[in-house]
């Protein structure tokens, strides 16, 4: 039987779209992967579920969330699964996966019948809530349920990039699993690892396990096996050896094994309390406040005259400008204040007072002109904080003038609104060695591939930078690590309590397919390497956007040739203009995966970056200043701190060098140095933002490293560290040690490996 002959009873592709949404439906509930959720959710399948569908035998109903989970993943586990199913329930049970309205009208046709046989028991379940009173009980199924609930969240994080719901990929992907299955069938003893979009695919044809079951023995001549339990992706691991004999048999049918957008890239981020809110930041924010100023007293001026005291907010607007009689004078209203005011703590920490006698002829100077100022904002944050609903209380303030004269005001400040976050990055100029990332990164394991790990020594540097908020308190320490040869750069947010709250690491070419792999490239995030494009993954409690740089513009210059001049019987030559050398600039792109997941409207003016989240929600990133700043609407402040860092980055990576030394290209400054006399050049060390991200770092893998030190070129507009064409980049994620002598780890979280199952057996 050739692949054409390979026949399928189900659509996969639409297959694929529909459990692809189930998968993230599942993800909103992070309970459901481990915990007293799954447990119960596995007694309610064992002693419910499974003999209702018995009873009923109709695949028209849909299952509560925490049974259609745990069912699921029984599934993916098809011989498990029929031998559980003749144990529990004496027959194969059929499953349909039901999404939008046909899952909710399957679960009312459901809900019925359960009420009907299971009146003591609730039929849905609240998974945002503690677990109580479950009642003990013992599983009889073999298969370990739990186990591989975990297991899938790891899956689900491998495919939930937007372009595993391009119809394109998804068909490519769907040819590619007809080759899998070939394959299986001519090496029925042979362990093949999957890449994740065939893996996606198969995984759609197990969850309809009668037609799974008729179409994998008709092809293979018995059920074939789906082993998740095998993600060990060590050098030397089943898993790694395998893929490196998948990759030759594939390689002898004249195929492709790994394809970009379809490789593992890296472990999920850790995530957070499910059960907890999301974290208030509104502390951080600059705050802006009405304050009402109801009296003023004046007292100890030197004569019985005439005086005028103004009161201003120091960069901000007028207080009050009154006229007063010395030596003491007092300024209230019955029923209205005297002034009302803004006071913006992002501009101003003070008030100014001034007191001064008019001028009564132009021939003369002021005879008393004084002023001091006042520090009004500690009487306002934390005092008075946002959203308080106590009724504000009058404060009466004091300040000496000039020594003598005594100036009292009483305030009433009413609960601020929030004006913003300004955040100001101080960069640290020098970067430490480090033997390996792995000893002073969070979670290794979320940015390095297991070859890198595995590896005793890799050389990397890093340094701590301070970003302080709009009180010029620090709010948050950036560690930023480069390694050339492991071709990895990373940022982690870290707040007060010395917790990482948000991360940005360099993406391997490999993760992310291009455009001419999907029909959508406005709705997938795409990645040209060949162009030089880069990209950035941001993360916080989970995957929130990738923003990818480009170098354009970049113009060598060229020499003009001067004219020989004419002859007797000879004619002149015309001599011919130079091309004046043009540094080029930083091109970015961003492509939110929270919320709506789409490209996001970039604009750049000089050194300065804007990001539009929504129409509400902008943010800046001036790369001269170190100000990240954006509206109060934004909530993930600290993956907003990590997107300045990653256009930093990104600037360091895609520039265009020339090195002064061969050994040169992963030291930004000092390819810099070759350049200090061009006219046009970047000055690189007046950018904050760019100090911080490592100009003056010696290990920066920049595009000019990545073609010519490590050689093949990539990035560089020549190929890609293992080229387009996916091989794993850099080597390959099968650690074939090229890119460097790194062991293959190159940049990444990974390699190939596929769901971290074969289909062994």
């Amino acid at each position: 039987m050739s692949r054409g002959k390979i026949k399928l009873s189900i659509d996969l592709v639409e297959a694929a779209f529909a459990h692809r949404q189930f998968l993230q439906l599942v993800d909103d509930h992070p309970s459901l992967y481990a915990g007293p959720h799954v447990q119960n959710a596995i007694r309610r399948y064992e002693l419910f579920w499974l003999p209702l569908l018995a009873h009923f035998t109709t695949s028209e109903i849909a299952a509560p969330l925490d049974i259609a989970w745990v069912w699921h993943v029984h599934m993916l586990s098809p011989v498990n699964y029929e031998r559980d199913c003749n144990e529990i329930a004496s027959t194969l049970l059929d499953h349909k996966i039901l999404v939008g309205e046909q899952r909710h009208k399957g679960l009312i046709k459901a809900k019925a019948l359960w009420e009907k046989l299971y009146p003591s028991e609730p039929f849905e379940v609240d998974l945002m809530a503690p677990v109580n009173n479950a009642p003990d009980f013992k599983s009889r199924l073999e298969y370990d349920i739990a186990a591989a609930c975990t297991r899938q969240r790891v899956f689900y994080y491998q495919v939930s990039l937007p372009h595993f719901e391009d119809k394109k990929f998804l068909t490519k992907a769907m040819e590619r699993y007809t080759w899998h299955l070939m394959l299986k069938r001519d090496n029925p003893e042979m362990f093949l690892v999957p890449c994740y979009d065939f893996d996606l695919i198969w995984h759609a044809h197990q969850v309809n396990p009668l037609l799974y079951k008729k179409d994998t023995t008709e092809i293979l001549g018995k059920v074939l096996k789906h082993d998740d339990s095998v993600n060990d992706r060590q050098p030397g691991s089943k898993l790694n050896m395998s893929e490196e004999t998948t990759r030759e048999k594939w390689k002898n049918l004249g195929q492709e094994f790994a394809v970009n957008g379809a490789m593992f890239r890296g472990e999920p981020p850790l995530g957070t309390n499910t059960l907890a809110g999301p974290i208030d930041y509104t502390w951080l924010a600059a705050l802006e406040y009405t304050v009402d100023l109801t009296k003023l007293e004046v007292e100890g001026l030197p004569k019985p005259k005439a005086y005028t005291i103004k009161i201003d907010v120091m960069n901000g607007e007028r207080v009050l400008k009154r006229q007063i009689r010395g030596p003491n004078a007092t300024l209230s209203e019955s029923s209205n204040a005297l002034s009302t005011f803004t006071f913006k703590t992002k501009n101003s920490s003070n008030l100014k007072v001034r007191i001064y006698q008019p001028r009564t002829c132009s021939c003369f100077t002021h005879s008393l002109d004084e002023s001091d100022q006042y520090l009004f904002v500690n009487h306002l944050v934390g005092k008075v904080p946002y959203q308080s609903t106590a009724k504000p209380e009058p404060e009466t303030h004091n300040l000496t003038v000039a020594e003598n004269f005594n100036v009292r005001f009483t305030t009433v400040i009413h609960p601020p609104k929030l004006d913003g976050y300004y955040f100001t990055v101080r960069p640290e100029r020098n970067f430490s060695p480090v033997q390996h990332p792995g000893q002073i990164l969070s979670s290794p394991t979320l940015f390095l591939s297991p070859a890198s790990l595995a590896s005793p020594s890799a050389p990397c540097e890093m340094s701590l930078h301070r970003v302080l908020d709009s009180g010029l308190r620090q709010a948050f320490t950036c560690r930023v690590v480069h390694s050339a040869l492991l071709v990895f750069s990373s940022v982690e947010v870290i707040n007060q309590s010395g917790c990482v709250v948000s991360t940005a690491h360099l993406l391997r070419g490999s993760i992310l397919p291009t455009k001419e792999q999907v029909s959508k490239p406005q709705k997938c995030c795409t990645l040209d390497e060949k162009a030089g494009e880069r990209a950035m993954l941001i993360r916080g409690s989970k995957d929130w956007g990738v923003c990818i740089g480009k170098w354009e513009g970049f113009v060598k210059g060229v020499p003009g040739v001067p004219g020989i001049k004419g002859q007797p019987n000879k004619p002149g030559v015309k001599g011919k203009p130079g091309v004046r050398g043009q540094p080029g600039h930083l091109s970015i792109k961003f492509f939110s995966l929270s919320g709506t997941k789409e490209w996001k409207e970039v604009e750049k003016q000089g050194d300065q970056f804007w990001v539009s989240l929504s129409k509400k929600t902008k943010l800046s990133i001036d790369l001269r200043t170190g100000l990240i700043s954006f509206t109060s609407e934004v909530h993930h402040v600290p993956e907003v701190i990590a997107l300045g860092f990653s256009i930093a980055i990104l600037h360091l990576l895609c520039q265009r060098y020339t090195p002064v030394g061969s050994t040169d290209y992963s030291k930004p400054s000092v390819c810099a140095s070759g350049q200090a006399d061009k006219p046009g050049r970047i000055h690189n060390e007046d950018l904050a933002l760019i100090v911080a991200a490592g100009y003056y770092a010696n290990s920066v893998p920049t595009n000019s490293y990545l073609k010519y030190a490590i050689g093949g070129g990539a990035c560089g507009g020549c190929g890609g560290c293992g080229g387009c064409g996916g091989c794993g980049g850099c080597g390959g994620c099968g650690g074939c040690g090229s890119c460097g002598g790194c062991g293959g780890s190159c940049g990444g979280c990974g390699g190939c490996g596929g769901c971290g199952g074969g289909c062994g057996g």
